[in-house]
């Protein structure tokens, strides 16, 4: 029985470092949701430690423990990919109102409907 919660823990932490890794190549939103779901998480192992009389004491804190840090590399993860895309955003603004249209910035217009395209 131990064995098998030593497993348990063991495998959740191993699933959450990957997770946590793997975040800064996933979306903005798909990071926003590992996120809530770590937080969900946290409060689901909370509750499970409260609420069953058997459930070992040292498995909830040292999972509890996991998520929190975690979540806190996550969390710093998701507000760098949210300013690098803001400053994506910035320059790609900057650039065409500096008249430095990128090829692909209307990729649905030929070379002679960009060139007059007003801006």
């Amino acid at each position: 029985m131990i064995v098998l919660l030593i497993l348990i823990v063991l495998a959740a932490v191993a699933g959450i470092f990957l997770l946590t890794r793997a975040m800064h190549r996933l979306a903005l939103r798909v990071q926003f949701g590992v996120l809530l779901g770590l937080g969900v998480t946290i409060g689901f192992l909370f509750l499970m430690m409260v609420q069953m009389p058997r459930f070992p004491t040292w498995l909830g804190i040292s999972m509890i423990t996991v998520v929190f840090v975690a979540s806190l590399f996550g969390s710093r993860i998701f507000l760098r990919s949210l300013i690098q895309e803001e400053r994506d955003e910035e320059e790609r603004v900057r650039r065409e109102a500096s008249g430095e249209m990128p090829p692909d910035a209307y990729p649905n217009l030929d070379a002679s409907q960009r060139s007059s395209h007003p801006r």
